[in-house]
C-alpha cells in the first residue's frame, strides 16, 4: 500500500502480558505531502488484543486514537506520542480520537494466524489481501 502512494510506513507494536497494547505507525508519503509542510506523521492506536478461539485468530480492539506531525523544517524527529493522555489537549486531539472511534469496524480487527511462536507472528489483514510478520525485540 505504501509503494501506491511513493513512500513508506514502519509500524511498531506494543503487547503487554496484561493484553493492551499500543500501536505506532510513522508514515512518510513525499507525493502525497508535497503541498503540506508535514515531513513525517505518526498514526498511533491503543486498545486490547485477546484470540478469538483460543489459538488460530487473533483480534485487536482499539478504543483510543492520535497523531504527532513532524514538519519538514524539525531535524529533529521526536517519534510518535507514547499514549493519548501525552498528546496537549486540543481540538484537533478531540477531533482525531472521535473520528478513529467511528472508523474502526470490529469486523475488521479480526486477523487468522498463520504462524506464532515465542519470538514470531504471521497474520492476514484479509481487509487489505495482506499478510503481516511481526517479530518481538528485546
Amino acid at each position: 500500500m505504501a509503494n501506491l502512494f511513493g513512500g513508506n510506513f514502519v509500524v511498531t507494536y506494543i503487547l503487554r502480558p496484561d493484553r493492551t497494547m499500543t500501536s505506532h505507525a510513522k508514515c512518510n508519503f513525499p507525493q502525497l505531502l508535497f503541498f503540506s509542510s508535514i515531513q513525517n506523521l505518526y498514526l498511533s492506536v491503543s486498545g486490547t488484543y485477546d484470540t478469538e478461539d483460543g489459538s488460530n485468530i487473533c483480534r485487536v480492539d482499539f478504543d483510543n486514537t492520535w497523531v504527532r506531525q513532524q514538519q519538514q523544517d524539525d531535524d529533529d524527529d521526536q517519534g510518535p506520542y507514547e499514549t493519548l493522555q501525552s498528546v496537549p489537549d486540543s481540538p484537533t486531539k478531540n477531533f482525531i480520537q472521535t473520528v478513529g472511534r467511528w472508523l474502526f469496524i470490529r469486523q475488521f480487527s479480526v486477523f487468522p494466524i498463520s504462524f506464532l511462536d515465542n519470538d514470531l507472528i504471521v497474520f492476514d489483514f484479509e481487509l487489505l489481501g495482506t499478510r503481516i510478520c511481526a517479530k518481538k525485540q528485546q
